[in-house]
């Protein structure tokens, strides 16, 4: 994954904060051999 520690605890917690939910990280940042430089990100609602 491409992103650092402190990366992954502040878009946790953002998404905890403002959402009410935990994001999941989806698109090429999960795979290392992959380009792309958006985040994709998926927060359930209700």
């Amino acid at each position: 994954m491409r992103l650092t520690e402190k990366q992954r605890m502040v878009i946790r917690e953002v998404g905890l904060r403002r959402f009410g939910g935990v994001p999941r990280l989806l698109g090429s940042r999960l795979n290392d051999a992959q380009r792309g430089w958006d985040i994709d990100l998926f927060i359930r609602g209700d």
